[in-house]
């Protein structure tokens, strides 16, 4: 698996992602509009990602990348820098995805454990939050298997969102 941006020519699976893209499901794709080009998305996404005019509600610079197996696009994952606030603390640095059609396979696994390196290594967060909904055992299971240690349960009463927390420390490797 390599967590990354498509390249240009990968235009057509790019669009197969998005006709992929469950109902349920509307922002697996940050900052996409209708009708974007994926010129344009890149775009969109490395300024995210410099923290160039950054999309409403999104004040901290965020990365977006895809986790692609054998040029597939699987899933994606968003590394948010830092913890903005007030949903930072509910929606920690990372969250992940993977397409119906390519679930039940560890590319969750796989796509968390590859964002914690990128994070660590290209952004330099070495603790980080990740959440997810408290039914959610596919998702518990995924950040306990990435080292993730339980923290607390909270709810936020202005959103209504309640989250499961973990910690998880990324620590530089040392051969």
């Amino acid at each position: 698996m390599e967590l990354r941006l498509p390249a240009p020519h990968e235009e057509t699976e790019f669009r197969r992602t998005i006709a992929a893209i469950p109902a349920d499901h509307p922002t697996f794709l940050h900052f996409h509009r209708a009708g974007m080009s994926l010129a344009e998305y890149l775009d969109v996404l490395r300024k995210q990602a410099l923290g160039i005019d950054p999309a409403p509600g999104r004040e901290v610079p965020s990365t977006f990348l895809f986790a692609f197996v054998d040029g597939r696009i699987v899933g994606r994952a968003s590394i948010r820098h830092s913890l903005d606030h007030p949903l930072g603390p509910m929606t920690g640095h990372i969250g992940y995805a993977v397409l119906p059609e390519f679930r039940g396979r560890g590319h969750a696994t796989d796509i968390l454990r590859l964002a914690l390196g990128h994070a660590r290594e290209q952004i330099g967060i070495q603790h980080v939050l990740v959440t997810c909904d408290p039914g959610n055992t596919a998702s518990i299971h995924v950040i306990e298997k990435n080292g993730g240690v339980f923290a607390d349960e909270r709810h936020d009463s202005a959103t209504g969102m309640r989250k499961r927390r973990y910690w998880i420390d990324v620590l530089p490797y040392d051969g």
